[in-house]
């Protein structure tokens, strides 16, 4: 059985979904937050995730108009299409209860930056994963998504690195 191969374009769906699932826990965390600091920490992760959103739209629509149609249905690709999907909105970024319930528990901003580190990290797990299950042609694309993401780790360590004062 031949491993199934996704689309740069159903990547970047992926990922726009993820960034969404983020900006909702995000916005939620911010919502719920006594702390005025960690709001705003909360408030910044969820404008970075409304960016990232921007990012992979523009990659989307750069590549809409260059994949072939496809011929028929495929069981087989449309059943790990839609796993992957779950996997995306049920492992990366959880649910938005989440993010409210950890806006009331949140006190501390160091806390919080690790948990968004730790967050965007597993993002950068989901989709080295989607490697090997990207055509060869739309890995560009994959490669990418994957150093967006990591920006979003350095830019999150960076702002720790300065809230701790070291």
């Amino acid at each position: 059985m031949d491993p199934v191969h996704f689309s740069g374009k159903e990547i970047l769906e992926m990922a726009v979904r993820i960034e969404e699932n983020g900006f909702k826990f995000y916005t939620e965390a911010a919502s719920t937050s006594g702390s005025k600091e960690i709001k705003g920490l909360f408030t910044l992760l969820a404008s970075e995730e409304t960016e990232h959103i921007k990012v992979f739209m523009g990659l989307h629509r750069l590549i809409s108009g260059t994949e072939p149609s496809s011929e028929g249905y495929d069981p087989e690709f449309e059943e790990a299409s839609q796993y992957l999907k779950a996997i995306a909105d049920t492992e990366v970024f959880t649910n938005p209860n989440k993010g409210r319930d950890l806006g009331r528990v949140t006190t501390d901003a160091n806390e919080a930056l690790n948990l968004a580190i730790n967050m965007e990290k597993d993002s950068i797990l989901f989709y080295h994963e989607l490697q090997r299950m990207i055509r060869e042609k739309d890995k560009a694309v994959l490669d990418n998504v994957i150093e967006q993401e990591k920006e979003h780790v350095r830019k999150l360590t960076d702002l720790k690195i300065k809230l701790s004062g070291r």
